[in-house]
This record gives structure tokens, C-alpha cells and sequence, in this order.
């Protein structure tokens, strides 16, 4: 066929004129491998044509091989860089939401609950945003770059923190959360980043350290914000907060190096696939099974604990009253930062070391199902902060495996929209969450935390079929494979 000998004879130049072109562009030897009638040699040989930060390609053809001690720095720099900025991020963007209804009340709300109105409406139309471009993003990441979307949303951040800024009535804020939702989403983009940066067997521990850059970002946000708010107030707080996006963009543009995408090689391939290959169903369809059982697991996890965070006020506020209920809640909350960071730090790791990803999860979510009846005991304030921290601890440290195998599921040219639409399913337990947990309030408290132990249990029944068998998606990265 002149189509797939003009495929083969374009690879080869490539491969002799040793250009740097990475397989997780839109021409991967993943979309390769997965065709019918593609050989072994004309797959090792597209894999071939690959690099991950720097490595060479024989020690990407090599299944196993051990990194030199450059290779290893080269890519604990790329991940810390990465969170990083992932930490600057959600520590800017964590700066100002507590004090955003007293600043709604400053320029214009007429009334605390009037307040709470343009909170819901803003987070609404944010998460909205979010869940109808997350696809979007992420498949022009495949198609340009995952640092160049990185980068593009730490800016939007920036931009869209500025408006709240300027501010001059609660309308604005629901104009700056919404384009927000449209424009930013740098977690995803920090993920999917991470995820073509590093070899597949160091992916779980990178991803690990990403996450935890987050959730350190999100615990001492707050507790900074509310400082600089009473000493510059609560446009001076936001302001300094919009510096730190643009801050964390600038530094990943020196600090990380850019993964190159290989349009004309993507060209050809789709073009030679079309008239002589027969793509597999995974291809074909976009997605595997498993992948969409993982973004379900997604969902569900970020769902359920946004029932559980956005009740705990309410129940501590039944136990203790209204004026320790505020003490209490803010302790609460910041004992569950630090719990979600330790998690992700200690606990995923150790588990990594003993079970594989799957097993770590159905451990992790069951553990869950066990700690959340805890909150609905009402045996007193200082055993519901435990079991809430606890419920934190374990949530946290279910993110990296749970990033993994999303990663792990697809080839690594589509892991920019696969997290695109992990993001927007994120987005939309952010709206289901908050609304179930107010329709379970109002009939039931304790009834909402035993149905959230209840979804776990569902969860952990979903993961056990679900991922059996599972194994990582072929990509050109070096390295043991990814156990799930």
C-alpha cells in the first residue's frame, strides 16, 4: 500500500536524522502498536523515535533498563518543578475562597445569605465551565503541548483572579469564577504534564508528589489568606493572590522542558491507518473500559468527599453550637489538609511498596466505607475531628493511584484529553456533591454519612471487575511497568 510504505520510509528519516520527536505526540507508536498488520520492527522502530525527558532511545527500546544517576536527577527536577507549581497555583486560588462571601458583602450583597447566593451561583457556573471545556483542553495539550496548557492556565488564573480583584459588584465574581472554570484548570493540565514527563514506572511516585504539592497549597492557603486580609484587606489579599499563578507559569517555563508533539508524523499515521490498518476497539472507540471505570472512580471520590466536607460544619454546629462550631470547623479543616497530604506522601507510598495500584484502591476506598459511619455516631467533637481526619488521610491517598491508572489506561499521545475528561468529571462532582449532601441534610444527617459509606462500598464493588487484568498502555518510556 503507498500509504503505509510512505508511513514507513517518513520514520525511518526520522529515526536517521535522530530528530527528538516523543512518542505521546499525536503519532505515538501506541496508536502503531495498536493497529493490525503493523509488524514488530515497524512498532520497535516508531517506538524508537520517542524521547522522555532527554532519555536516549536505547534506553526507552529497553524494557527494564536502569536510569544513570543524571537521568534520575533530571527527573525528580521535572516533578518537583511541576508541583511546584501545582503548590503555588492552589495556594493562590485557596488564598481568597474562604473570605469570598465577606468580600461579596464588601462591594454589594445585601445580606450574609444574599452573600451565599453569588458563592452558589459563581461556584456553579465555575464548575459548569469546567465540565464543558476540560475535553477541549485537554485534547489541544495532545495536540500542542501538556506544558504549554499548563502554562496557558497558570496565566488564566491569574487573569481571571485580577477581575476578581477590580471587583465592584457580586455579579463580577460570577464572571471571574466562570471564566475561570472556562479558561483555567491547572491541576489536570499539572497531571497530564507529570504524566508524559517521567517514565510509566516512576508515574504513581510523581504523581504522588504533584497531589501533595496541591493539597499543601489548598491547607495553607487559607491561613495566609486570611492574614494578609487583615492587614491589606480583602482586594489587597486577592491581589497578592494573582501574582502567585503567573509566578508558578513563569517558573515552568525556564523549569521544565517542553514535550514536543510530532504533527506530520500524527498525519501520517492517521492517514495510513485509515487505508491499510484495523484499528482496535479501544482505538476505535477512543477509550478503553477500563479507563471510563477509573474517570467513574474519579467522580465518585471527589462526589463523596464533598458531601462529607461541605456537612462537617453543619455537624459540628449540632454538637457544639454556633460560636465553637466556627473554632472547630476551621481546626477541622486544617487537620484534613495536612491528613490529605500525609496520605498521599506516606500512606500511598507504602502501599505502593505492598500491593498493586488496583489492590491499593479497593483497600483504600473500603477503609473509607469503614471510617465514615464514624462521623454520623455523634459521640462528641474531638471523635468526629478523628474520623474525619482519618476519612481525609485515606481519601488523599487513593489521588496518585487513582491518576496512575488513568494514565496508564490510555497511550500517553492521549493522556492530555483523557485528564481533560477526568477534570470535567471532577467538575461535576463538585456540583452533585454540595446538592446531595443539602438534599440529605435536610431530611438527615447521620442518613447522609451512611449513604456516603454506602457509595465507597459501590466504589470498591466497581473496582473489583473493573480493573481485573488491567495492564499499563504501551508507551515508549523506560523502566519496569506500572503494577495494577
Amino acid at each position: 500500500d503507498p500509504g503505509f510504505e510512505a508511513l514507513r520510509e517518513r520514520l525511518r528519516e526520522v529515526l536517521d536524522s535522530r530528530v527528538p520527536i516523543r512518542t505521546h505526540g499525536r503519532g505515538s507508536a501506541n496508536q502503531l502498536s495498536s493497529s493490525q498488520g503493523c509488524s514488530t520492527s515497524e512498532t520497535r522502530l516508531s517506538q524508537g523515535a520517542g524521547r522522555i525527558a532527554g532519555v536516549s532511545r536505547a534506553s526507552i527500546e529497553s524494557p527494564g533498563v536502569s536510569f544513570s544517576d543524571a537521568d534520575e536527577r533530571r527527573f525528580g527536577r521535572i516533578v518537583w518543578s511541576i508541583a511546584a507549581g501545582a503548590f503555588l497555583a492552589s495556594f493562590a486560588m485557596n488564598f481568597w475562597w474562604p473570605i469570598l462571601p465577606l468580600y461579596l458583602q464588601e462591594i454589594g450583597a445585601t445580606s450574609k445569605a444574599n452573600a451565599l447566593f453569588w458563592v452558589a451561583l459563581a461556584t456553579a457556573v465555575q464548575g459548569v465551565g469546567r465540565l464543558l471545556t476540560g475535553p477541549i483542553w485537554g485534547g489541544l495539550s495532545d495536540r500542542y503541548g501538556r506544558k504549554l496548557m499548563f502554562v496557558r492556565a497558570l496565566y488564566a488564573g491569574t487573569a481571571t483572579t485580577i477581575v476578581a480583584a477590580i471587583a465592584h459588584a457580586p455579579w463580577v465574581i460570577v464572571v471571574s469564577l466562570g471564566m475561570q472554570g472556562v479558561f483555567s484548570g491547572f491541576i489536570p493540565a499539572a497531571i497530564a504534564l507529570t504524566s508524559v514527563s517521567v517514565p510509566d514506572a516512576r508515574l504513581n511516585k510523581s504523581l504522588g508528589v504533584v497531589t501533595a504539592g496541591q493539597y499543601l497549597g489548598s491547607t495553607l492557603g487559607p491561613m495566609c489568606g486570611g492574614l494578609l486580609a487583615i492587614y491589606f484587606g480583602y482586594r489587597g489579599a486577592i491581589v497578592v493572590s494573582a501574582m502567585l499563578p503567573a509566578a508558578a507559569a513563569i517558573w515552568i517555563m525556564f523549569a521544565v522542558p517542553r514535550d514536543v508533539t510530532a504533527p506530520r508524523v500524527a498525519r501520517a499515521v492517521v492517514k495510513a491507518s485509515s487505508r491499510r490498518f484495523r484499528l482496535s476497539v479501544d482505538m476505535a472507540r477512543g477509550f478503553s473500559r477500563t479507563f471510563w471505570v477509573m474517570v467513574v472512580l474519579y467522580f465518585g471520590l471527589f462526589a463523596l468527599n464533598q458531601m462529607v466536607r461541605v456537612s462537617t460544619p453543619i455537624a459540628l454546629q449540632d454538637m457544639l453550637g454556633d460560636d465553637k462550631a466556627k473554632t472547630i470547623s476551621s481546626l477541622a479543616f486544617t487537620l484534613a489538609g495536612f491528613a490529605s497530604v500525609v496520605g498521599v506522601t506516606l500512606i500511598a507510598r507504602m502501599l505502593a511498596v505492598k500491593a498493586n495500584l488496583r489492590q491499593s484502591l479497593v483497600l483504600l476506598t473500603l477503609v473509607s466505607a469503614l471510617v465514615v459511619p464514624v462521623l454520623a455516631l455523634n459521640m462528641g467533637a474531638w471523635v468526629f475531628l478523628g474520623g474525619f481526619f482519618a476519612f481525609a488521610l485515606f481519601n488523599g491517598a487513593s489521588m496518585p493511584a487513582t491518576n496512575t491508572l488513568i494514565a496508564s489506561t490510555v497511550p500517553a499521545a492521549r493522556r492530555g484529553t483523557a485528564f481533560g475528561l477526568a477534570s470535567s468529571a471532577q467538575a461535576l462532582a463538585f456540583i452533585v456533591g454540595p446538592l446531595s449532601a443539602a438534599w440529605f441534610v435536610s431530611v438527615s444527617l447521620p442518613l447522609m454519612f451512611i449513604a456516603c459509606s454506602g457509595g465507597f462500598v459501590l466504589l470498591t464493588l466497581m473496582l473489583l471487575p473493573g480493573v481485573r487484568g488491567q495492564r499499563v498502555a504501551p508507551v515508549a518510556a523506560a523502566g519496569e511497568p506500572v503494577r495494577t
